[in-house]
């Protein structure tokens, strides 16, 4: 059998069929997870052809405890058309792509989890009768992301530190354009509180980078200093360091600028 053509995102659409059809139930947990392995795998192959693995890898991988595991779960998801399995003799490696049986290829790909309503709550959809085993599930639909989330906010102190920011940096390159002011305090408010940074702390190392020659140049809005903050806050914090005879010294906090 000659490898098929494959559709756009046919790794995601067989592990979709295969909950939605409950594959689970027929061919057991171990077989689904082997289809879903070997299905991305050719993926990440760029689907150019069948792909090569040696039991052993697989069942380290996979967990099998034994070869019959291996064997009865691979056996399962053939039977079943999800698997396709090729091997020369006992000591070649074995060639594995997934197919879609016809039982379940006409399924649509519409969600069988709830989805997202208009105004940002879950809904569910599909149906109520305690399987969605091959129904539809209307229409497929994007998530509608929650504006709270997705809209650019931040509170009074970050705007604050965007303002301040702006002014060292016109200080260092005057022809500076004005930025999107309530980006930069977006990205702050993010810095605050997704990589838990103080306001003194982000001040401080921007302050630093601002005066380093080659940091200066680089870093010149909140988005790079996020980016670079590991290594910039490294290099502020060396910048303090004082150590006395033998024994080391504190470190000292980094100065917070007026």
């Amino acid at each position: 059998m000659n490898y098929p053509p494959r559709q756009s995102h046919h790794a995601h659409r067989i592990t979709r069929l295969l909950f939605k059809g409950c594959a689970a139930q027929s061919i057991g947990h171990q077989a689904v997870c082997l289809v879903i392995h070997i299905a991305h795998t050719e993926d990440a192959a760029r689907y150019q052809g069948p792909v090569r693995f040696w039991n052993s890898q697989l069942m380290e991988v996979l967990g099998f405890k034994s070869p019959k595991q291996l064997n009865n779960a691979r056996d399962a998801a053939i039977k079943a058309g999800w698997l396709v399995y090729d091997r020369t003799n006992d000591r070649s490696v074995g060639h594995y792509w997934t197919t879609i049986p016809d039982s379940v290829s006409q399924f649509d790909d519409a969600p069988i989890e709830p989805t997202h309503s208009d105004n940002g709550k879950h809904s569910e959809s599909g149906t109520r009768s305690g399987t969605h085993c091959g129904t539809h599930s209307g229409k497929p639909s994007n998530p509608i992301p929650n504006p709270k989330k997705s809209a650019l906010r931040a509170d009074a102190i970050d705007l604050e530190l965007a303002e301040w920011m702006l002014g060292l940096v016109k200080a260092v390159a005057p022809k500076t354009k004005q930025p999107n002011l309530s980006k930069w305090a977006n990205t702050i408010r993010l810095m605050r509180e997704e990589e838990g940074h103080s306001p003194a702390e982000i001040k401080s190392v921007f302050q630093w980078a601002n005066q380093d020659d080659f940091w200066s140049i680089n870093v010149r809005c909140p988005d790079k200093l996020r980016k670079q903050f590991a290594t910039l806050h490294a290099n502020a914090m060396k910048a303090h360091v004082v150590t006395t005879g033998p024994s080391k010294q504190p470190k000292r906090r980094l100065r917070v600028p007026a």
